[in-house]
């Protein structure tokens, strides 16, 4: 077994480098900031929709006959539809090659769901410093943050079954991993709509 008494702790120490790094990353770490406006949130929807449209065009067929597909919950239709709302065309999708085992798809999953929670926090902070009108057409972080706790406790019991020994902690971590730099690479490369 994987930890003697909890998995969960070998998986967030391998990946707690990258997680920092994306939190740290401008377009993202601006999101908590005090004087946030909306095209610091457009940059990040962007990111955002041009990883997870990428990602859902691979991810969701391989998820179909998958015993994680309810851990899942899709996102591209939510980021396309506040990019509208914000005046902007939903960017190109980068192209995503996902791990080729169930627990690395696991892995995937976990830190995209793991990132909801996070959407909690957020979705309070973009009401008070941008007031409910303009947060309330923000769908991608209301959305999510909605009954983030019990879906996340579903993630967190798939991922106590799977990780059982070495091999599959590698599978997972690299599965979340992957979502991490993935992000990061996007974040530290020229913006794709070129905002200013």
């Amino acid at each position: 077994m994987v930890g003697a008494t909890d998995p969960l702790v070998g998986l967030r120490a391998r990946t707690a480098i990258l997680h920092r790094q994306l939190e740290s990353a401008t377009a993202f770490s601006r999101l908590m900031q005090d004087d946030i406006g909306p095209d610091d949130i457009a940059r990040a929807l962007i990111l955002f929709h041009v990883f997870y449209d990428g990602l859902e065009q691979v991810l969701l067929p391989r998820l179909e006959n998958s015993s994680h597909a309810s851990l899942y919950r899709p996102r591209r239709a939510l980021l396309a539809g506040d990019l509208a709302r914000l005046g902007h065309l939903p960017p190109a999708a980068m192209s995503v090659d996902l791990p080729g085992t169930e627990a690395g798809l696991l892995g995937v999953i976990y830190a995209v769901e793991g990132s909801a929670l996070g959407g909690q926090v957020l979705a309070r902070h973009l009401m008070a410093r941008l007031g409910g009108e303009f947060a309330a057409k923000l769908t991608y972080f209301t959305d999510l943050a909605a009954g983030c706790g019990a879906h996340w406790q579903g993630v967190l019991s798939a991922l106590r079954q799977v990780l059982v020994d070495e091999d599959s902690l590698d599978e997972v971590s690299a599965g979340a991993s992957l979502v991490f730099s993935s992000l990061i690479h996007l974040a530290d490369r020229e913006r794709p709509d070129g905002l200013g």
